[in-house]
C-alpha cells in the first residue's frame, strides 16, 4: 500500500503502523508538506497519472474473519433480601395501671365538696322566709301553705318627705295579720312609682330591717295584731309619686 504527497508528487510505501501514528496524517519527508495519506492511497506504487484509491461513501462489509470473540459472561448480582423492620419504642409511654387509678381518688373527693355545696344552699334557702324550700320544710301546717300577701293585710300606709334629708322618702304603714295562726314574718318588698306608673326603684327588706325589736323576729307574726311601721328610703333626686308593698 503507497501514497503520493500532493506537493510534491513523491510517494511513499505505507505501513499498518504509520497509518495507526495519527490516523494517516503524515509529513512529506520531501517538501515538508502535512497530508492525510487515507485520501492519497494506493494499492501500487504511484505512476505519474495514477488516481488514488475513491471510496463509494460507504463502510465496507468486512468478510472472513480469522478470530471471533466469545461472549463473555456477564455475572449478576442477586438484591439482598430484606430486612426485617426493627420495631422501636413509642416516643410516648403508655400510662401504667397506677396512673389509671389515680382519677378514680379525685372523683370522691370532688363529689364531697358538690354534696357540701348542694346541702349548703339547701339551708340557705330553708332560712329563707317564704322561699319555695323553706314552705316545703313546712307544707304539713297551714302557717306554711299560707300566702303572706293573702294573710297580711295593709290597713293604712303614708308617704312624705324625710323631714332632714331632700333625696329621701319616709314610708309608714301598719300590718295585720288576718289569719288564725302565727305566721313569720316575711320579706318585704317595697316598688316606687313615678306620676307615669314607671317604677323608679325596688327594695326588699328582712324582718331585721323594718322591725324596731329585733326579738319579735323568732316570735312571729300573731293574728289580729297590727304592727306599725316606719321605714326611711333614698330614693335620690326624683321624687316617687306612690309605692307599693309586696311580701315573700
Amino acid at each position: 500500500m503507497f501514497t503520493r504527497c500532493p506537493g510534491c508528487q513523491a510517494g511513499y510505501e505505507l505501513t499498518a503502523a504509520i497509518l495507526a501514528e495519527a490516523s494517516g496524517v503524515v509529513r512529506c519527508g520531501n517538501c515538508g508538506k502535512t497530508f492525510n495519506t487515507l485520501s492519497h492511497l494506493f494499492g501500487e506504487f504511484p505512476a505519474e497519472n495514477a488516481e488514488p484509491i475513491r471510496g463509494g461513501g460507504m463502510p465496507p462489509l468486512l468478510e472472513h474473519a480469522e478470530l471471533v470473540q466469545t461472549e463473555l459472561p456477564v455475572h449478576v448480582e442477586e438484591p439482598a433480601p430484606p430486612e426485617p423492620p426493627e420495631f422501636e419504642e413509642p416516643a410516648v409511654a403508655m400510662p401504667d395501671s397506677a396512673a389509671w387509678q389515680a382519677p378514680n381518688r379525685l372523683w370522691p373527693g370532688i363529689s364531697a365538696v358538690l354534696l357540701v355545696l348542694l346541702l349548703f344552699q339547701s339551708w340557705l334557702l330553708w332560712q329563707t322566709p317564704g322561699s319555695p324550700l323553706a314552705r316545703l320544710a313546712g307544707s304539713g301546717s297551714p302557717e306554711a301553705r299560707a300566702n303572706p300577701n293573702e294573710v297580711i293585710q295593709v290597713i293604712s300606709r303614708d308617704m312624705h318627705r324625710h323631714p332632714s334629708l331632700d333625696d329621701a322618702m319616709v314610708v309608714s304603714a301598719n300590718l295585720r295579720n288576718t289569719g288564725q295562726f302565727t305566721i313569720d314574718w316575711p320579706v318585704m318588698e317595697v316598688s316606687f312609682y313615678d306620676a307615669s306608673q314607671q317604677v323608679l326603684g325596688i327594695r326588699r327588706l328582712e324582718p331585721s330591717q323594718y322591725l324596731h325589736d329585733e326579738r319579735r323576729v323568732d316570735d312571729g307574726m300573731t293574728p289580729d295584731t297590727i304592727v306599725p311601721l316606719v321605714m326611711e328610703f333614698v330614693v335620690g333626686a326624683t321624687e316617687p309619686s306612690g309605692f307599693r308593698i309586696r311580701f315573700y
